[in-house]
């Protein structure tokens, strides 16, 4: 059976914040809604289970977003169907993250470059 086409979510970041050509180095892509933008890159639409390939290259991502400016980071290995699927769980969680990206952003230089903020988001 042959797989379909994804995209591997690493988290949401302000879609001003980030260059074009960081985009090209970190090999991601940007699915905006509004001033929004989910990053991500192209992976199978299967169920895994990350490796260590997997949170090498996420890691590796979200801090290279975190230098720009703050970042929701996704869990780990989390899959979206296609980019029409993602830009409209951006439209319906659109406020919550906005709000959860302010307050990481006033968190500011007294917290982690990023934070995991727990919130009743379903994909």
């Amino acid at each position: 059976m042959a797989q379909s086409a994804g995209l591997r979510f690493f988290g949401v970041i302000d879609a001003d914040d980030i260059t074009r050509r960081e985009l090209e180095v970190q090999e991601v892509s940007l699915v905006a809604f509004r001033d929004l933008a989910a990053v991500v890159a192209p992976a199978p639409y299967v169920r895994t289970h990350p490796n260590d390939d997997d949170l090498a290259q996420y890691v590796r991502v979200v801090d290279a977003l975190a230098k720009y400016g703050p970042v929701l980071p996704a869990p780990v290995g989390t899959i979206f169907r296609g980019e029409h699927v993602i830009a409209r769980w951006l439209e319906i969680h659109y406020a919550a993250l906005h709000d959860a990206l302010r307050a990481v952003e006033r968190r500011g230089a007294d917290g982690a470059p990023y934070d995991y903020i727990r919130m009743q988001l379903g994909a």
